[in-house]
């Protein structure tokens, strides 16, 4: 049964629970391509993916994320706090089929690097709705080593913010929905 926007919008759910049984590739470039139609203000797209399918891949940004936090701490982590780090990350970029790093080109002008991560953030909201459509669920994590230039480097993807890493797995359970809130909290006429 094919679904509208309407319901896949309010269908989709944040997916945490890791279903390690592999999907095509196609189906993942076929998302993305497709995801590439998100609105932009500059004259090219900002947003760049980085798709890690292979363990070795995965585990070069779970050391990334290691030296990151070690770098936030300002000093040297112990051998069992770096473990239990890398452990914990393992889980969540390791076990699923796919972990993208989403990231957008930065310039340094206030203006220009907030419209590619607003054009950016559409995109990941393209990603997440097309793969709800065809049975797949994303996970969109914003930890803090997004904001170490550092990862950045160690990853090679200068002159570029992360905007997201989302783990790609297939949906066994739909979580229920967040409540929301009531519109009329959040929208108001100008002239209130």
């Amino acid at each position: 049964m094919n679904k509208n926007i309407s319901e896949i919008i309010m269908e989709r759910r944040s997916i945490k629970q890791v279903d390690e049984t592999p999907i095509e590739r196609g189906v993942i470039n076929d998302i993305l391509e497709k995801s590439a139609f998100a609105p932009f203000h500059s004259k090219i797209e900002p947003w760049h993916v980085a798709v890690l399918s292979t363990e070795a891949e995965k585990r070069r940004f779970v050391e990334a994320i290691v030296n990151s936090m070690e770098r936030m701490q300002g000093e040297p982590l112990t051998h069992e706090r770096r473990e239990q780090i890398r452990a914990g990350n393992e889980r969540k970029i390791v076990a699923p089929p796919y972990t993208l790093i989403v990231t957008t080109d930065i310039i340094g002008s206030g203006k220009k690097d907030f419209e590619a991560i607003a054009a950016t953030s559409a995109f990941i909201q393209n990603i997440q709705l097309l793969a709800w459509e065809v049975g797949l669920g994303v996970l969109w994590r914003t930890n803090n080593f997004i904001f170490d230039p550092a990862v950045v480097t160690e990853l090679g993807l200068d002159g570029q913010q992360i905007v997201g890493c989302l783990q790609i797995t297939r949906v066994n359970e739909v979580p229920d929905a967040k409540p929301r809130r009531a519109m009329d909290t959040w929208v108001k006429n100008l002239g209130e």
